[in-house]
């Protein structure tokens, strides 16, 4: 197919109801990961055993099943001489011409009669001291008793009522966790059983597993086609229907190919893995998180873990992804049930809070404010780019300008390129000469040594931290644009070399509102450019020879 598609889920017991929806839609799925699909695993099938056996006494499947669950001590040759007994117990039911229509000879029927608490004098059954040995026998009879209990409820009970009793009488919780390797896959274990009942739940309103919902009397037709299966029944069909469609066709033609097919696996099974839309199912607390992260606390290594699981989903998506969660779950306890209204879960709040900030911010800012904004920023980022690119000093205000009155921009203009003949020329301020070309490496200033150099900056420094100038209480006079224009430190007429486009020199700035941040520059073949004060491409050539 063009594009992929999965299912993504906390827990294996989610499956079931997916797989059972993809079915209902007619669309094809494919169970990732160890776990496989939901009624093809081990604690499933161990509870489906004990209903197919009430439903159909002769299904040898799911005796041999059942009886290994929980392991009883009953081997192959126990149960060889089982099946020997049935039957001879058939055969001489027939040999004696007894009504056997009216007489069940299920293996059922004939493992219930081995009971400690049966009837053995009216039992129609030959005695089976002849045929079972003492061993088999002993292990039979606590079974037989077991399932005697249970035919008795499955007239009287639900389906997910009857799934209930088997647990309990058989003593499946503590199976599971015999075969458990850690308390996690125990869980795990549980919810599958859980979920079983959940699916079982629909049947409830048809009434006791064994009854029928109708009984067609004799010489009546079934026009109406009235179904008489009992509820057990039409659960095990459902579920064989199920278990049917799970298994490969082997289907390889193109268009099978082409179809669409949907993905479902765990967080965990996900790993590695990427899709073209993720569906995230289940997103509500006590799911996802779990319970007993939950239960650790906030800060918690488990609540933690849960949060970077929640990320590892959510990076399966290439391009679409979609989250969801349930309004009401159904939990059980004991042999009840009850539906809980859930929350929402915490990780997927955190994303729709976050989205919904984004929005209101928004709707507050109008698009004339926006532009106007960006506009400033704009300008600042490009007039404090243009500082730090000259200097490193950034406080060129305060070092040049210290004693400077505030129409001393408007007053000074700059020299002609005769005036600073020599890149030498110095701008004077109370007495104090400030070389125009800053210290670079083989440059020195005529008129200024170095050592008087340095001591007139450590003065500048002095007095404009005595002013205040050098504080953090000053930050609009920092703000404020610069003392100074581009001709500081490009005099016109003034030789410069840029690296693209070659030798050319300086010209008054081309455009009056960017006198103080543009160098204008005329080059040889007749080009006119402007350049910021900061462009590093842009220098002065320097003629003669260099100390």
């Amino acid at each position: 197919p063009l594009s992929t598609v999965a299912l993504i889920y906390r827990t294996n017991a989610q499956s079931r109801s997916l797989e059972e929806a993809c079915v209902a839609k007619n669309l094809k799925y494919l169970v990732r990961g160890s776990a496989g699909t939901f009624y093809s695993r081990a604690e499933v099938k161990d509870c489906l055993c004990f209903l197919k056996f009430l439903y159909n006494g002769c299904d040898r499947q799911a005796i041999l099943r059942a009886v290994k669950t929980p392991s009883r001590g009953i081997g192959g040759v126990s149960l060889n001489e089982f099946f020997d007994y049935c039957e001879e117990a058939k055969d001489t039911i027939i040999a004696n011409d007894l009504d056997s229509g009216m007489i069940p000879m299920t293996p059922l029927d004939i493992l219930i009669s081995l009971s400690d608490d049966g009837d053995r004098e009216v039992s129609p059954f030959i005695p089976p001291e002849g045929f079972l040995t003492k061993r088999t026998l002993n292990r039979l009879r606590p079974f037989a008793s077991q399932m005697k209990m249970l035919r008795k409820k499955a007239q009287a009970e639900t389906v997910s009522d009857l799934l209930s009793s088997i647990i309990d009488i058989m003593q499946l919780n503590n199976h599971f966790d015999s075969i458990s390797k850690t308390s996690d896959e125990f869980a795990d274990r549980l919810s599958n059983v859980m979920e079983l009942r959940n699916a079982a739940e629909r049947y409830t309103d048809d009434g006791p597993c064994l009854s029928k919902k109708r009984k067609i009397e004799e010489g009546e037709e079934n026009l109406q086609g009235i179904d008489d299966v009992s509820p057990l029944g039409n659960f095990l069909d459902d579920v064989s229907l199920l278990t049917e469609i799970d298994k490969p066709e082997g289907d390889d033609s193109e268009d099978e190919q082409k179809r669409l097919h949907a993905n479902l696996m765990t967080i965990h099974a996900s790993k590695g893995m990427e899709f073209d839309a993720v569906f995230l199912v289940g997103n509500e607390e006590g799911t996802f998180p779990t319970q007993r992260s939950i239960a650790e606390g906030e800060g918690s290594i488990e609540l933690e873990e849960e949060r970077r699981l929640c990320y590892v989903a959510m990076t399966r998506a290439k391009t679409h992804l979609i989250m969801s969660s349930r309004k009401e779950v159904m939990t059980f306890f004991g042999k009840g049930i009850k539906v809980d209204r859930t929350e929402r879960s915490r990780f997927l709040d955190a994303l729709v809070s976050k989205k919904s900030q984004k929005k209101k911010v928004k709707t507050q800012v109008t698009p004339q404010s926006s532009k106007t904004r960006t506009l400033e920023h704009m300008r600042k980022r490009r007039q404090s780019k243009s500082i730090s690119n000259v200097g490193s000093d950034k406080r060129l205000n305060s070092r040049y300008s210290t004693n400077a009155g505030p129409n001393s921009r408007k007053d000074w203009k700059p020299t002609t390129g005769a005036s600073r003949a020599g890149l030498t020329s110095n701008v004077h301020r109370d007495g104090l000469a400030v070389a125009s070309n800053r210290a670079r490496k083989g440059t020195v200033a005529n008129s200024v040594s170095e050592p008087n150099m340095k001591r007139q900056r450590q003065a500048v420094g002095k007095e404009g931290r005595a002013k205040g100038s050098f504080t953090n209480s000053n930050r609009e006079d920092r703000d404020a644009p610069p003392e100074f224009d581009s001709t500081l430190f490009f005099p016109i007429g003034s030789p410069v070399i840029h690296t693209i486009h070659g030798a050319g020199n300086v010209i008054p700035p081309l455009s009056p509102s960017d006198e103080a941040l543009m160098v204008s520059v005329r080059f040889e073949d007749g080009m006119e450019l402007p350049f910021p004060i900061g462009d590093r491409s842009l220098r002065i050539k320097f003629q003669g020879n260099l100390m």
